[in-house]
């Protein structure tokens, strides 16, 4: 990992992501760090956003920054990495690809400059979900069930099919990365299942079941609790034991729920196309953004920003939206128009992906 600066909060280190002041009574937050050179002020960066988005069919995988502008090395496609069905990113400007298609299942290390680190290949099954650790650990569950651990050098540590081969498909990864365990969510056939691994040899147990598929997961920090989303729109908070604290409709299919570094779970509901920002006491919507098309894919920054995949393999609606910390939406991109986007993620992550 490179150099970087951390708090401890509640006993536990966490790496600071953003710095802040007070002006005038009210907290504010830095964007811009300053410098006395040669007797003069200059401006020195805190740090570049990037954002990274796979498009299928199309088998386009972008790195872009908060002006839309792809950048340098950029974008990938043709084998090996081809049709990314999910991505995660560290701090570092590495990106970690899910691909899918035939010649190309395998998980993909890729730098800031879209040249490939590594690759773990060879796979029987479409990989169809990623995350990575503070330590550059990688884990990758497939369309079989099975969910793997790499390390930094993409080394694969251990690999554990706990409902048998083809059983559950493995949809969605979150990390406990101070506890040392992985949540994946299953589901296939319209039952779904949340299985907890231990990072260090992989061994765990199931925590919960469900009579729908669960599509997606992420976990708050504290006790903690993990945030699931089914096939039927719901979203449901649950201890880690399995204990449902309150449930929540929000209709059409829950691809991706995230909890953000501040604090607020927010989500893409598929067919309606929603894309929605919630509180984790109620789950009750703090805004709801209802643009045309579906939604699939959200990523959240350090300052609350909200970028969202959305439409299907040649409409208009498939772009890329980015929504502000308030929901009002900020800007939308369509580099190409036969494609259907699918996992963005956003540096420095989320807290699903063991930032925060």
């Amino acid at each position: 990992m490179a150099l970087g600066k951390y708090t401890q909060i509640a006993g536990v280190i966490k790496p600071i992501v953003a710095e802040y002041t007070q002006i005038g009574g009210v907290i504010k937050q830095i964007t811009i760090n300053a410098l006395g050179i040669g007797g003069d002020i200059e401006q020195v960066p805190v740090g570049d956003k990037y954002i990274w988005a796979g498009e299928i069919d199309s088998d386009r995988m972008y790195g872009i920054d908060d002006n839309y502008s792809v950048l340098d090395g950029w974008p990938l496609y043709g084998a090996p990495v081809v049709d990314p069905m999910d991505v995660a990113c560290d701090d570092e400007g590495n990106s970690y690809w899910a691909c899918a298609a035939s010649g190309g299942k395998g998980v993909h290390k890729i730098a800031l400059d879209g040249s490939i680190t590594w690759s773990d290949t060879g796979h029987v099954a479409t990989v169809t979900a990623i995350c990575v650790d503070l330590d550059g650990n990688v884990y990758w569950g497939d369309a079989w069930g099975r969910v793997t651990m790499l390390d930094s050098s993409g080394a694969v540590q251990w690999t554990k099919i706990p409902y048998g081969s083809g059983v559950y498909q493995v949809n969605a990864l979150a990390i406990d990365y101070s506890a040392g365990q992985l949540y994946a969510a299953y589901g296939t056939g319209g039952a779904g299942r949340v299985y907890r691994f231990q990072i260090a040899l992989g061994n765990g147990a199931q925590v919960y079941t469900l009579a729908a598929n669960i599509l997606s997961i992420s976990i708050d920090e504290g006790t903690p609790s993990l945030y699931i989303g089914d096939e039927d729109g719901d979203i449901r908070k649950i201890s880690t034991a399995g204990y449902v604290y309150w449930t929540q409709s929000k209709y059409g299919e829950i691809y991706t729920v995230r909890v953000g570094h501040d604090g607020f779970g927010y989500f893409a509901n598929g067919s309606r196309g929603d894309v929605g920002k919630f509180t984790l006491a109620t789950g009750a919507n703090v805004w709801l953004d209802e643009p045309a098309g579906t939604s699939y894919g959200v990523a959240v920054d350090a300052f609350g920003n909200v970028y969202s995949t959305h439409g299907a393999y040649g409409s208009v609606n498939a772009v890329i939206r980015k929504n502000n910390s308030s929901g009002v939406e900020q800007w939308t991109w369509q580099p190409y128009v036969n494609c259907e986007w699918r996992g963005i993620a956003v540096a420095p992550g989320i807290k699903a992906a063991g930032f925060g």
